[in-house]
């Protein structure tokens, strides 16, 4: 039991939200005439047949031609307030959009910045005949400078904006990961077929889906194919189908992706099979433990973790006792033991921790539900014949409510483990389909998904040195500076993997980190970092959906060293694999003959997930034990848990700050791209998880907890130490917000709920009032389901407000109207320096037992 819990703020009281300043810069868009000329060729041939039906149905003929039933993109510099409104009444079904950056040109540029990038989305809509009609027509109007019909104005602006508009083609259908992922399975299996995924356009008309699919059917089977899997959820608009093509319509396709299925009109992209799979580990180098665990007694208590992975050794020494396997695809029986790596090792960590130096097992048994199998070249992968979505989505439906008429396995898991990434799947600024489930998932069932941001194994070339002896012989300071200037430079290749973009989830990165790291590394390895406060080189870099904070957090993943696998003119380097037991944390392991209490070595960003899911445990054990904290629901649970997994993180530390001042752009207004890039690498830090687990006397961790509907707002009011008004002495704030918000995958925003913390009174950030410098900025904390921030001081304050810290918690709708109230959790921590004796903590719990007076000086 913590000596100093942690303490429940006052529920929140209402008040008025604050007022609304959203500025950005002025954009410079082409006059009506110049509009007209570029937009002209797209509308030539639509103009000349637009009185006849037949003719413009013709139009399907040629996949280059704008035509009915099929998606046309418009490409907007900006945005445009209510396209999905306007789309509707037009007659389009609307499909989506995204984000894009727009180069400057001499029609577009930013009046202030005219070399930045613009910000600008894509919009996705698909016209009937009737729609296509109305649309030709207001874009003639427009041409000829005439008023808009009543009701159609937002069209103006559409046309006096938009950058391009072109049908949806091939050249989008068939994106380049597809034609490389092609290109490998004819290497590797040259005569077998080639299976992947179709991801159809969802139509908001069922009748309209089942047509589609009909199509997509005559297709495949006129190829000589066959649908292999299909699926359909409408709550993330998500209608795919897994396919099976012969290998020579896979070389038409590469050859001509202009033909057969890349030419039906319904599909919107043909990808990669969404596999997660885990290589084979055929090399041993770990040992049989000599000290182990006994028998525990944890089945009576109910489960508040699962692992979605492979299956583990159940009777594996460190693990027995402590698993509930929920096996409804009966894997047991057809998973051999020596394959069963990944699943142990997540599961070891999460009740143990690094077995270097191993932690008090968690006191209640893990769920773990299978969701990978052995593949047949040795790897452990989710299954082949199921899209990877329909098998997450099954999976935490039978954890929290069931299945058919079995009940819910585990219904009060509030903390979902997923160490698994789709490297087909990296990310590249659009949602993916996984990333959505996810989000809907966790703001359905108040689930907090800990997520693993993936492990890039691609070799890095770094251009500072040109020979093996240089790099190596390199002082270590300089040889760092030169491998983080290779990463940045690479960073669009080093992105997340799927679903690691997820807004409410808890993404982790892997810290170049671990207890069993020695330094003693063989002559050909070497240690790329100086410093823990670094990812190692194989975590995935973010940032995330819409520039979001992502990974928020690092844990420790291993201090994975590198060799030199090229140079000559260019240096090139890999990260180590295979000899884990010098760098990597210690796991429960298979081995060949069958020993139960084997353990070896693991590494990467799943170690650092399943060390993340551990502390989430480990906190919530910890709250239980806490005056007010008990009998919280378990959504409340699960975003306390969220918040408090990043309250810990102080911000970046000297490596942060040395590339605050090493990495470009410099100048005016270059800090926010600046520190963005920062946070791709860093997010919000390293966490310690001890400030959370327990209070200090000079340190106070104060957590609330409640609920907001669009518009409104929430006042908490957070007691100060009495012995500190009119001290001069260090002191810290530090602030942290989680959410889970609803999604809308329509619309633009697709977060439905923004929420943020403001102070409340007219003294601002009063008692620490300079924001930390090396940390996200405060644009930045406020994109994704994260607030979290921290701020600084040590001049002399008078009190304001009766001693009280007034922070305002704030909503508001940014992708549509909704009316279900958004939960969240807040935490606060309070510190004063060690030098400054006051005794913080006694002070600010003898105030939470003190009634509030009525009022607030200072103003809300």
């Amino acid at each position: 039991m913590p000596e100093r819990p942690l303490l429940r703020l006052p529920d929140p009281e209402p008040v008025a939200p604050p007022s609304s300043n959203r500025r950005g810069g002025r954009i410079i868009t082409p006059s009506r005439e110049r509009q007209g000329e570029r937009l002209e060729p797209r509308f030539a041939r639509l103009t000349g047949i637009l009185d006849d039906p037949a003719r413009i149905l013709q139009l399907r003929d040629n996949p280059a031609s704008i035509a009915p039933e099929r998606a046309i993109v418009f490409e907007v510099v900006g945005s445009l307030e209510d396209f999905y409104t306007q789309a509707r009444a037009l007659g389009f079904e609307y499909l989506g959009d995204h984000d894009v950056e727009v180069p400057p040109s001499d029609d577009f540029y930013r009046a202030d910045r005219p070399e930045r990038m613009l910000s600008g989305r894509v919009y996705l809509a698909m016209p009937d005949v009737r729609a296509l009609q109305e649309f030709v027509s207001l874009y003639q109007r427009f041409r000829r400078r005439e008023r808009m019909p009543k009701g159609r104005g937002e069209w103006r602006k559409l046309f006096s904006l938009v950058a391009d508009i072109r049908p949806w083609g091939p050249q989008d259908r068939v994106l380049p990961e597809t034609i490389n992922y092609w290109q490998l399975s004819l290497e590797e299996n040259p005569d077998r077929p080639v299976r992947f995924e179709a991801e159809l356009w969802f139509y908001e008309s069922e009748e309209r889906r089942d047509r589609a699919r009909r199509r997509l059917r005559e297709e495949v089977e006129r190829s000589g194919g066959e649908i292999v899997h299909h699926t359909v959820l409408p709550e993330i608009r998500y209608d795919a189908a897994l396919i099976d093509l012969p290998p020579q319509q896979i070389r038409l396709l590469i050859d001509h992706p202009d033909v057969k299925l890349a030419r039906v009109d319904d599909i919107m992209f043909l990808r990669p099979q969404s596999v997660a799979r885990e290589p084979s580990r055929e090399h041993l180098q770990g040992d049989v433990a000599t000290q182990t665990a006994g028998t525990p007694d944890v089945l009576g208590r109910e489960p508040i973790a699962a692992l979605l992975d492979g299956m583990p050794i159940q009777n594996h020494t460190r693990l027995r006792g402590r698993l509930i396997v929920d096996d409804p695809d009966d894997l047991d029986a057809e998973y051999p033991v020596v394959r069963r790596a990944h699943g142990t090792a997540m599961a070891s960590l999460i009740i143990h921790g690094d077995l270097n130096q191993p932690g008090e097992p968690i006191g209640r048994p893990l769920v773990v539900h299978p969701v990978m199998r052995p593949a047949p070249n040795g790897d452990e992968a989710t299954p082949s014949d199921r899209l990877l979505v329909d098998v997450i989505y099954r999976a935490v439906r039978r954890i929290k409510e069931g299945d058919g008429d079995l009940p819910a396995s585990a219904p009060d898991v509030v903390l979902i483990n997923i160490s698994l990434g789709d490297k087909w799947r990296p990310f590249a600024g659009v949602m993916s389909p996984l990333g959505r489930l996810l989000d809907y998932l966790a703001a359905r069932y108040g689930i907090l998904f800990i997520i693993s941001a993936g492990n890039i194994l691609d070799r890095i070339t770094v251009p500072a040195y040109t020979t093996r002896t240089a790099f190596e012989d390199a002082p270590p300071d300089q040889r760092e500076n030169a491998i983080l200037d290779a990463l940045f430079a690479n960073r669009s290749q080093r992105s997340l993997y799927s679903p690691a973009e997820a807004l409410n989830a808890l993404t982790v990165g892997a810290a170049h980190s671990a207890v069993g790291y020695t330094g003693r590394l063989s002559s050909d390895l070497i240690d790329p970092f100086t410093t823990e406060e670094l990812p190692n080189v194989v975590s995935a870099m973010g940032l995330g959906f819409r520039k979001v904070v992502k990974p928020e957090i690092l844990l420790p993943g291993g201090r994975i060293p590198v060799r030199v696998v090229g140079s000559g003119g260019e240096v090139i380097i890999a990260p180590v694999r295979g000899q884990e037991r010098l760098f990597g944390m210690r796991v429960a392991a298979p081995h060949p003959n069958g020993d139960p209490a084997y353990e070896d070595y693991a590494v990467g960003t799943s170690v650092a997930a399943a060390l993340a899911t551990r502390a989430g445990h480990l906190l919530y054990e910890s709250l239980l034990t806490s005056a007010g904290f008990a009998d919280l629901p378990a959504d409340k649970m699960a975003l306390v848990l969220k918040a408090l997994l990043v309250h810990g993180a102080q911000g970046w530390g000297a490596k942060g700050a040395y590339l605050d001042q090493h990495l470009e752009p410099r100048g005016n207004g270059s800090h926010h791209q600046r520190r963005d890039d920062i946070a791709r690498l860093l997010g919000y830090g390293t966490p310690d998880l001890q400030r959370v687990l327990d209070c200090t006397e000079n340190r106070a961790t104060l957590v609330g907890v409640g609920e907001l509907n669009p518009d409104g707002a929430v006042l908490f009011r957070v007691p100060l130490p009495s012995d500190l008004e009119g001290v001069r002495a260090a002191r810290s704030l530090t602030v942290t917000l989680a959410w889970f918000t609803p999604i809308n995958p329509r619309h633009e925003g697709y977060r439905r709920a923004s929420l943020r913390v403001d102070p409340a009174s007219e003294e601002r950030y009063w008692i620490a009032s300079n924001r930390f410098a090396h940390q996200p900025t405060d644009t930045a904390v406020t994109r994704g389901t994260i607030f979290h921030e921290r701020r600084v001081g040590e001049e002399a304050s008078v009190f304001y407000d009766d001693g009280h810290l007034l922070l305002r918690v704030s909503c508001r709708a940014t992708a549509g109207a909704f009316d279900d109230a958004v939960p969240f959790a807040l935490a606060v921590s309070f510190e004063v320096g060690v030098e400054a004796a006051i005794p913080v903590y006694e002070q600010v719990r003898a105030r939470l037992a003190i009634p509030v007076a009525a009022g607030v000086r200072g103003g809300a």
